[in-house]
């Protein structure tokens, strides 16, 4: 009998290796283990590039999208960009000045946008000549020429802020010779300035709720008054880009998600109760909800028309997104920043296939 039963289980062993190693007619498929995909992103502690990815995390919205992302913060743009190359980051979400130098300087595609971003504003002391002047030629921007002559100006170069403040010069018919410009971190400028250093900071989202509700300071400027908010932009490595197409897709269609999600009046005071957390847990920067609300007050979020429109190509032969991040790089032309002999450059830079794939999933996902 033991005999018969030794016999029986040698028989087993070798019929479950001939099926493990294909000796039966069919093989079976695969067994799908539900694994992740692991997608290292990064942004910046603003409401346009901060709260998505925020969001998505607290929502399981990248999960339900088969990914694993996690995120890394920013103080600005440069550093973002600098860190790429390393490995730090696949995916980024950054301001409009540093996505142009990722497509000439490290081979950067723009794959999509987020929110326009009217926190993007200047203070001035309110015992200050400049908070006592009127509006000037400039809308929703106080003095003249004259009284910004020989100011001393916090803010961080190659930034939007910056991009902001030397269009606001242009209009004034002044150049960044006629004041004096300090480069500062955001984080460090604003402590500098609350401190008692310089005449006017330029800043945006937490920073701008902040000093707006502190009677000490006046907004002496708004970017919005100039007609000239920047969106958020979505950007990844070409090479890298070509090589995860699927990955691309998939996540692109959970941004959307997400974007349409803040896009709703509703849902504002719960993603700004997750960012005031998350920057005190992982920052230990105190941000009270109400502030972080403000911000995101001041952030523009789209409709998935305006997505759609994104892709659509126009008169001059370009897509919505090529166009408008063309806007985006005539401004630094015009302020001198950059050199129009690399507009084309950057507008080719510029590839919305992914976002049309990631927006047919969206709307199968969600049945529309």
């Amino acid at each position: 009998m033991k005999k018969l039963l030794s016999l029986i289980l040698v028989l087993a062993l070798v019929l479950g290796m001939m099926v493990g190693c294909g000796g039966g007619e069919s093989e079976q498929p695969p067994v799908d283990d539900g694994a992740l995909i692991a997608l290292p992103t990064s942004g910046q502690n603003v409401v346009q590039t901060a709260v998505p990815l925020i969001a998505g995390e607290q929502m399981g919205t990248w999960e339900a999208y088969g990914l694993d992302v996690t995120r890394t913060h920013y103080v600005s743009g440069p550093p973002q960009l600098e860190a790429n190359p390393s490995g730090d980051w696949n995916i980024g979400w950054i301001g409009a000045p540093a996505a142009i130098t990722g497509t000439l300087a490290y081979n950067m595609k723009i794959i999509n946008m987020s929110g326009f971003d009217y926190s993007n504003q200047a203070f001035c002391r309110a015992d200050s000549a400049l908070a006592k002047a009127a509006e000037g030629p400039i809308p929703e921007t106080l003095g003249t020429a004259e009284d910004w002559k020989g100011l001393t100006i916090l803010v961080g170069r190659g930034t939007v802020l910056d991009a902001d403040m030397m269009f606001m010069l242009d209009k004034l018919g002044l150049t960044e010779d006629d004041v004096n410009i300090v480069n500062s971190d955001i984080d460090k400028a604003y402590q500098a300035f609350i401190s008692g250093s310089a005449d006017v900071i330029f800043v945006s989202g937490t920073y701008t709720s902040e000093l707006a509700a502190n009677p000490d300071y006046v907004c002496c400027h708004t970017m919005g008054g100039m007609d000239a908010a920047m969106s958020g932009n979505i950007l990844a490595e070409g090479e890298w880009l070509a090589e995860n197409e699927e990955t691309v897709v998939n996540y692109l269609a959970g941004a959307l998600e997400i974007l349409m999600w803040l896009n709703d009046e509703a849902n504002q005071e719960q993603g700004a109760k997750w960012f005031s957390q998350v920057m005190l847990d992982e920052f230990g920067t105190e941000v009270s909800e109400e502030a972080a609300l403000a911000s995101q007050k001041l952030t523009k979020f789209e409709p998935l028309e305006f997505y759609e429109g994104l892709c659509e190509v126009e008169e001059n032969g370009l897509t919505g997104m090529q166009n408008l991040f063309g806007t985006y790089f005539d401004i630094q032309v015009a302020i001198g920043n950059r050199d129009a002999a690399d507009r084309e450059t950057v507008v080719n830079a510029v590839d919305c296939s992914y976002l049309e794939k990631a927006i047919e999933l969206y709307k199968t996902n969600n049945g529309l």
